[in-house]
């Protein structure tokens, strides 16, 4: 199958769909920012017991999974349609970008470190998320849209990186406790209390055949993760805190470079644009176990 990346902004306006020039970029980001300093300033929303209610759809509209022209009449719209060698070769700046800068890895103890690279280089084979396996917390990222509750919240999860067209949940009681008796899952096992006006969400018991993210960064049964979110007016900031004293020196914090959630604002790098109604443009394909040996090379180079 044949993919690219895309380098234009897409914005949608009224069901209609826009497709900016990659130069239009920058002003669009700074369009945004504005935008998310207004939604910010608007009243936030209460639950019957006073907490900030951060039920909402907390996407932006998804992308176009292929690069689209419109040509100068506009009556012509033509697929930038690359083959794998070709995506191979524009994807290796960013790999190469992410495997020199050692900050955007979690701080392995010294031991572990030709593990994660080993992982890193390799992940078109090694990835568990390519051979079906649930992508898990904290892979899966914020949530897409969530309801909420006073005692339960509900996560809900569409699409990803790692794996286009993916569908996940979670149901995470406010005010519980752990469950010492559970197998690991790749979700782990969630509760929820509040600190002031931000949500703490704390996952343990998580499966360690998951990864962290698509680059190898793997963990062990003793992984701790820790989401925060902070709603004002119609925007959430989701913060990642992520421990595993068996394998980290410290705890991590992760660096995102996503499109569709990490945007520069007050709020901070990570801050969400509440969106109105559901955008659902992804194929709800189920996952069909694969290997890209064939498509790119193995190490990533």
């Amino acid at each position: 199958m044949k993919l690219s990346f895309l380098s234009t902004l897409i914005i949608v306006v009224g069901g209609l769909l826009w497709t900016a020039p990659a130069g239009a970029a920058q002003q669009g980001a700074s369009d945004r920012g504005a935008r998310i300093n207004a939604e910010a300033a608007k009243p936030t929303p209460r639950l019957a017991d006073g907490h900030t209610d951060l039920s909402g759809n907390w996407s932006d509209p998804p992308a176009p999974p292929l690069e689209i022209v419109r040509s100068g009449d506009g009556k012509t719209l033509t697929v930038l349609d690359l083959d794998a060698p070709e995506l191979d070769v524009k994807g290796q700046p960013g790999f190469k970008a992410r495997a020199a800068d050692r900050s955007r890895r979690p701080p392995y103890k010294p031991q572990f470190v030709t593990k994660q690279r080993e992982l890193m280089f390799t992940a078109s084979l090694a990835d568990p998320g390519i051979h079906c396996y649930p992508l898990g917390v904290p892979r899966l990222g914020p949530p897409t849209e969530i309801a909420h509750m006073p005692h339960v919240i509900y996560f809900m999860y569409e699409g990803g990186a790692a794996r286009p067209g993916q569908r996940d949940f979670r149901i995470i009681p406010i005010g519980g406790k752990h469950q010492t008796d559970r197998d690991p899952f790749p979700n782990g096992d969630s509760i929820a209390y509040w600190e002031g006006e931000t949500l703490v969400v704390d996952v343990v018991n998580i499966d360690a055949d998951t990864w962290l993210d698509n680059d190898g960064d793997f963990h062990d049964e003793n992984l701790h993760v820790v989401e925060r979110f902070t709603r004002k007016g119609n925007t959430l900031e989701y913060d990642l805190t992520i421990e595993d004293p068996t394998l980290f020196t410290a705890p991590w914090k992760p660096v995102y470079a996503g499109a569709r959630v990490r945007l520069g604002s007050r709020l901070g790098a990570n801050a969400l644009l509440m969106r109105e109604g559901l955008h659902d443009n992804e194929e709800d394909y189920a996952c069909v176990e694969r290997d890209r040996e064939h498509k790119v090379n193995n190490d990533r180079q």
